[in-house]
């Protein structure tokens, strides 16, 4: 395998008492489009900044294509960063704020201009070069921060949740963007977002971080389906957890005895919500007795809300025509059933 573009070796940042980031080794691939994503505070940001020279570390190191960034400051590394609030330049126009980067680097005027027009024309904002930032919508905005840091033509661009200020069209149609040009191009893209939609529809591999360290990397359906930890399955999608002490095939949940394929042991099952079936009378097999609580639409269904006797959540997803043959009512008792071979299961 080539060495990769950029690696994190035992990188700790401590703001005074607080640690931001810790322990952190990670490996970024040349060309790969990778997405850190977390809660708020778990380091994801702070660690990007890292990436671009906005922060050193405490300890530890960075190193980009080889060489040991830790010292080197933002202006001296090729690594763009496109902003949550895109710090587009309100005095500058269209095509003077695509040119900046060009021009901090000494290129002359005329193919300063050359390279901005054809940005702008990749970027589908030909004809809107003279206009203020003022005057252009949200989604050329981002555009236009776009085609501002590719035109000096990185080998690594790095985006600090770019798509959080836009409406949910527009996040679909610049999803559409991002992808495509970094395919195009080539380039390594690094982007931190606390949007699973946006992670899992985007990213070749995805980190999830909790607490400043890296609770599991991989492609996006391997996280979704098989996380390893307990803060990755609460975190990612709607899954429904079961701990307990397997024998025999069992576990002695606090739900009952629930089937599970594990070893005898200490093991958590993870049910995802699309993954459990609702009914009023109990089926042959796996299934424990809740009470209705409340729904959610979620676009491609309905998110049904369950409580056991116990007090534990539950969650199901539904379709219309499941919701309207269920009928269900607060407090009404239904029976959450699922399959044991689809569980996933977490031991250790």
């Amino acid at each position: 395998m080539n060495e990769p573009l950029v690696q994190f070796r035992a990188v700790h940042k401590r703001f005074g008492t607080y640690v931001a980031v810790k322990s952190l080794d990670l490996d970024i691939q040349r060309g790969e489009f990778l997405a850190l994503m977390g809660p708020s505070g778990c380091g994801k940001t702070t660690t990007l900044r890292m990436l671009a020279g906005l922060e050193a570390p405490t300890s530890g190191s960075i190193t980009i294509g080889g060489k040991v960034m830790n010292e080197v400051p933002p202006h001296r590394r090729d690594t763009p960063l496109v902003w949550q609030s895109l710090a587009l330049f309100p005095f500058l126009s269209v095509v003077e704020n695509v040119e900046f980067g060009l021009r901090m680097r000494g290129v002359d005027a005329r193919e300063r201009r050359e390279r901005a027009m054809m940005w702008l024309g990749r970027m589908d904002l030909k004809g809107f070069e003279s206009r203020r930032i003022d005057q252009l919508s949200g989604g050329q905005r981002q555009r236009v921060a776009l085609a501002r840091s590719l035109v000096t033509e990185p080998e690594m661009l790095l985006l600090d949740e770019p798509l959080s200020a836009l409406d949910a069209h527009l996040v679909i149609r610049m999803q559409g963007v991002l992808t495509r040009l970094q395919k195009e191009l080539g380039i390594t893209f690094v982007y931190v977002t606390h949007s699973q939609s946006e992670a899992f529809a985007m990213a070749d591999r995805v980190v999830i971080m909790g607490h400043g360290a890296i609770e599991q990397i991989g492609r996006p359906r391997e996280i979704f389906r098989g996380p390893k930890t307990r803060f990755v399955a609460e975190f990612v999608g709607r899954n429904n957890i079961l701990g307990g002490t397997v024998k025999a095939g069992l576990m002695d949940s606090a739900q009952g005895p629930v089937s599970v394929p594990a070893p005898d042991g200490p093991a958590e099952i993870v049910v995802a919500a699309d993954r459990v079936t609702v009914s009023r009378n109990r089926p042959a097999g796996t299934a424990i007795q809740a009470s209705f609580l409340s729904e959610e639409f979620a676009g491609t269904g309905i998110i049904c809300y369950f409580e056991t006797a116990e007090g534990a959540e539950w969650k199901a997803q539904v379709s219309e025509s499941q919701l309207a043959e269920l009928q269900p009512e607060s407090g009404q008792s239904f029976w959450l059933s699922w399959d044991p071979a689809r569980a996933h299961v977490m031991t250790g």
